[in-house]
């Protein structure tokens, strides 16, 4: 007769973990941030930043605007399980080490976008 086995895949994950293998072989390894999408809605509240949550997937798409149009709106994407973060369209990630890494070094307004392209083109005129 055989026991049924259980495993506790709940526990924190530290480092870096072995996941699997890429489509081309290679070894691939995700690092865990540990946070909850709790935590994250709330420090986005706190901040006054608007999002949008897809909890099935772990992700938030973060806007760049505190008023956004429409959902479409300029906007990051952020697995919050992962770290993993880049541009809406989601052809590639980025990692941090957890919301407050992304916010404080990554995310950037729509604004600030604007007056750094703005330096850019002028830098070159």
């Amino acid at each position: 007769m055989m026991s049924e086995v259980t495993f506790d895949d709940s526990k924190k994950k530290d480092g870096w973990v072995y996941v699997g293998r890429k489509k081309n072989g290679k070894p691939k390894f995700r690092k865990f941030t540990n946070q909850s999408e709790e935590h994250v809605k709330k420090y986005l509240d706190d901040l006054g930043v608007a999002y949008i949550v897809y909890p099935k997937i772990k992700m938030f798409f973060i806007y760049k605007s505190k008023d956004p149009k429409d959902r479409y709106s300029p906007r990051y994407s952020y697995y919050y399980s992962t770290g993993q973060w880049g541009s809406d369209k989601r052809n590639k990630h980025y990692h941090s080490e957890g919301i407050e890494h992304f916010m404080a070094t990554y995310y950037s307004t729509a604004e600030q976008d604007a007056e750094y392209w703005s330096e850019k083109t002028d830098e070159h005129s």
